[in-house]
Order: structure tokens, then sequence, then C-alpha cells
């Protein structure tokens, strides 16, 4: 691939190129307008620091010189990278990539051929059928869809070896599941110049953006936390249901109530709404389904957090999806600390485990809903 680089030191440039790209390399500004206009390269990788103008002037300049469709990349530098962001949400960001100024030299290489798409799968897994279901859970706080986000997926890929199933992070305001399993470079709002058409929204490989489980090749996570328009809520779902079979989004908190949250709720298979087994937050979530009843959306609760023989009323008309115990406070806190996963540890808490199973065998065999006591 013929790809024009901006960069001050041409001898350095293949450092931070795929073995896949031709590099065409222009050491200013100046040079590398003139270039784009002669050359007509097929890619651009552009380091922000070689522009000495504004960035609401050069940036919206770099692409107007190229062919359309060409993909621009821009590797910024730490001071400019929030204000890039700023201006690509004023102008046209299509096929305008920005990498976050964190990524050292390696993953910059690794980030521009995921762009680019040139980069090769490791292991061939049946394709999905096309109409993945999509499960978005979200909760009022503390009711367990991080732990549950952690263990149960792993559960339902040994279950389903011929499955895809992917997990989300969308909990912006507390990211543990990115954090858990270190998804900060594994980040889907870096294609998010891809859902502005569905075209190439289908066209992107997400799972190649996804960091795949070693053990389990059918299991992807990714972090996908950012202030999704509720557009591009849209076009991932659609493509997410074409490339996966399975479609975990953990939204967490239900409030505030954005434009995304409601697209998201309502092109939702399944909305699970998790709820402590206590009487505070059992009334709370009771009057968020009836209120979303009253829209037509259909929830259904994960009541977690259940003690040994505790007895519980949800109330007419709400289904319930699975009933999860109680796991001591210790237990969760040496697990997280030291990145463990509950359900493969040698000795995990039984009875959580056999709740997970049960769901896990029910989605298998395409029951529905199902209550584990």
């Amino acid at each position: 691939m013929r790809t024009l680089v901006c960069f001050p030191m041409k001898s350095l440039v293949k450092t931070y190129l795929p073995t896949e790209c031709e590099s065409l390399v222009a050491e200013s500004a100046e040079e590398y307008f003139r270039l784009a206009k002669l050359y007509r390269p097929e890619a651009a990788v552009l380091f922000s620091e070689m522009f000495d103008e504004p960035v609401w002037e050069w940036l919206p300049r770099v692409q107007e010189v190229l062919p359309e469709g060409v993909p621009v990349i821009i590797v910024p530098l730490y001071k400019d990278e929030s204000l890039i962001a700023t201006v690509m949400e004023k102008i046209d960001p299509a096929g305008l990539y920005i990498l976050p100024a964190t990524l050292n030299q390696e993953e910059i290489r690794e980030k521009i051929a995921l762009i680019l798409g040139v980069t090769q799968q490791n292991e061939e897994l049946p394709a999905a059928k096309g109409d993945g279901i999509v499960y978005t859970l979200m909760s009022y706080g503390s009711s367990g869809i991080t732990t549950f986000c952690i263990n149960y997926p792993i559960l339902l890929a040994k279950r389903n070896p011929d499955k895809r199933i992917v997990v989300l992070d969308m909990n912006a305001q507390k990211p543990d599941l990115t954090r858990f399993f270190k998804l900060q470079l594994h980040h889907l709002a870096l294609f998010r110049p891809d859902l502005l058409e569905m075209r190439t929204a289908l066209a992107r490989k997400w799972e190649r953006g996804c960091k795949q489980i070693s053990h389990l090749p059918n299991l992807y996570y990714a972090s996908a936390t950012c202030n999704w328009k509720s557009g591009e809520i849209s076009n991932l779902l659609t493509a997410l249901r074409q490339q996966f079979d399975y479609i975990y989004i953990d939204w967490g908190y239900c409030f505030p109530e954005t434009e995304a949250l409601h697209r998201l709720i309502y092109e939702s298979d399944r909305n699970l709404f998790f709820v402590r087994a206590d009487p505070f937050g059992i009334e709370n979530a009771k009057a968020w389904i009836h209120a979303w009843a009253e829209r037509g959306v259909k929830y259904q609760v994960m009541l977690s957090h259940l003690d040994k023989g505790q007895t519980y009323r949800i109330g007419e008309g709400i289904s319930v999806y699975g009933v999860v115990p109680r796991i001591s406070n210790a237990r969760l806190i040496q697990s997280h600390r030291s990145h463990s996963v509950l359900v493969e540890e040698i000795f995990p808490p039984k009875p959580y485990v056999t709740s997970l199973q049960a769901m896990v065998d029910a989605v298998h065999a395409d029951e529905g809903a199902v209550v584990c006591r």
C-alpha cells in the first residue's frame, strides 16, 4: 500500500509502518501537500508535530489534497491530542483517524496496520450467521455487571465453541472491565470514522480491534467508552450483528439518559437490568422497567447479591432472567486484584458458577429467560 508519511526523519519512518506499506516521506508540511497532489497515495500518516498552523486550519486541508476515500491517520503529540479530537467533532471525520498519544513505536505500527486492514488473523473461526443477539446490561450501580461480564462469557464461549462472542465495556463513568482485561489498546472508538456509513461499518473486521482471549479463540473483549452518537450506535450494532453471534454491552449506570443510551435500549435484542436483592434496588428497578414498558421496551431483571434462603418479590409483569448469589467481598477483592477469573479458579464459588452455568445452558438451548434459585 502506497503510504505518504509526514515525519521529520526519513530514516525512521519504516519503524512506524507495517511492512505491507510502501512509504513516501515528506519531511515538512509543505512537502506533504506537494507530494499528496503529485503521487496520489493510498493512505497518509501524519505526525501532528509537523504542522505549525493551528489544528483547525491544517486538519481539514490534509484531506482536501488527497483522492476521495483515502484514509488519513493522525499521530498526535500529547499537547495536540484533545484539540485535534475537538476539531474532528466539528468537521467531516470520514476517513480521518486519530491515534492515542500514549502509544509507543510498536503500538503505532500495530494500530496503523489495523486501520488500513493489512493485519492477518491468527486463527480462522466459523463465520457468524449475521443475526447476532445484542444484550445490553445496565443498573443503578454496584450490582455485579462487571463481575458477570468477566465470568459469564467464559462459560458461554466454552459451551459454544462455534459461536463468536464479543463483550464491550461502554461504562464511561466506571470502566472496570477495561481495567481488568487491560483493554486500553483495544478501543473501538479508534474506528469511529468507519461508523459514519453503513458500508464502511460492515467492511471493518471488528474482531481485529478487540482483544482475543488466548485459550478461547471465539471470545473477544474491547473497550468502547466514549461519547457515542446515536447514529454510531446503530451502525456499530448492525456491524457487530453481522460478525458476532452474541454481543454483550456493559453500559453500566442507566443515568444520565443520553441519546446514545436511548438508541441502544431500543435496538438491543435484550435489555437486562441488574438489581441488588434489596428493597431499594428492587423498587427502583420496577419503576425504571415500568416507565420503559410504557414506551414499548421490555426489560428483564438480573437479580444479584442474593443470600442463601433469601426470598424476593419482583412484581407482576416483570421477567426475571437470572438470579446470582452473593459472593463475599473478600473473594471479589482478591479476584479483581489478582485478575483471576472466578469460574476458572481451582476452587470457584460453586453457587455462583452453578447460576451462571444454568443461564449458559438456557442460551445454548434457546430456552429464553431462566430463573436460578
